[in-house]
């Protein structure tokens, strides 16, 4: 264990962020949330990015900054004005943050999540590497502009981009939803199942934040225990959850319909090489999806 540091979490109370604190916390670190909601005796401070507004209090004395702000990518469907928002809510928070600067001359990183799936979507037999090139489709384009606004810390401290991929908990994001069809007996492979699914326990999710904290990393990282095919990942919650699969594929074109563009966080898969992460000295404690998945649903 480090020494103690004062964190800042932005987006601490989201789906990873909640976990997030309390884990930082249990390793002794001094753990500051911005929200919207300030409660300061719970060291939750006022902020507003949209409004260029901050609670200068909670930047006193900060030597980590964890930026988790981000709209959900499928909570909506992709109107012209929703892909902006997804743009807008990770590009401009980052630069308000970039902004105040100044007033935290005590900060050494900044740790900015980001996506796995911004190598566009290929013929599926490339393990990219992080220094691969960014994709021309529409959520590649949003994680090489969240990380050149993350790169404006770059000028005074390190600077760690967490590329994620598919976070596994029984919380929130994508498992619940897949659980929920395998339950009600409707669960089944989306398009031709073919597609990767880069993917990770919430577990070690938050691990990779504290041990980026903890060995003082810089640089991007891929997120991920492994990557595993559609039609196989849905074989396997369905085989945790006892029960059947019985029903066809969901034809590619019936997803389009329904999603539109968005489809292609369902229809599209890509995989990644965590190579970089594990020479850092990080083992995953989920390596392997039954055994990850079981642990979620062991209760």
């Amino acid at each position: 264990m480090s020494t103690q540091k004062t964190i800042l979490i932005a987006g601490g109370t989201g789906l990873i962020g909640r976990v997030l604190v309390k884990r930082l916390v249990e390793l002794g670190h001094e753990v500051r949330v911005l929200s919207r909601k300030a409660n300061k005796e719970k060291n939750v401070f006022g902020w507003s990015p949209s409004e260029k507004r901050i609670d200068l209090d909670a930047l006193e004395g900060v030597d980590v900054l964890i930026n988790l702000v981000g709209e959900g990518i499928a909570d909506k469907r992709w109107s012209t004005k929703r892909k902006q928002a997804l743009i807008d809510s990770r590009v401009e928070t980052t630069h308000f943050l970039a902004s105040q600067l100044d007033n935290m001359s005590s900060l050494k990183q900044y740790i900015s999540a980001s996506g796995i799936n911004c190598y566009g979507y290929d013929d599926y037999t490339t393990k990219h590497p992080e220094n691969d090139p960014f994709g021309a489709d529409f959520l590649s384009q949003v994680v090489k502009k969240w990380e050149a606004a993350a790169d404006k810390f770059a000028v005074r401290v390190k600077v760690v981009k967490v590329r994620t991929s598919v976070v596994l908990a029984k919380e929130g994001g994508a498992l619940p939803a897949i659980a929920k069809t395998v339950n009600n007996y409707v669960g089944s492979p989306l398009g031709s199942g073919k597609q990767w699914m880069p993917w990770i326990s919430m577990e070690d999710m938050v691990e990779v934040y504290a041990h980026a904290i903890e060995k003082n990393l810089d640089g991007t990282y891929n997120a991920l225990a492994g990557s595993i095919t559609n039609k196989e990942f849905t074989k396997t919650l369905a085989k945790v959850l006892k029960k059947p699969l019985w029903l066809p594929n969901v034809p590619s074109f019936v997803l389009k319909l329904i999603l539109g563009e968005m489809s292609s966080v369902v229809l599209e898969g890509l995989q990644a090489d965590n190579s970089k992460l594990l020479q850092t000295g990080f083992i995953f404690k989920d390596q392997e999806l039954e055994g990850a998945l079981k642990k979620i649903y062991a209760d």
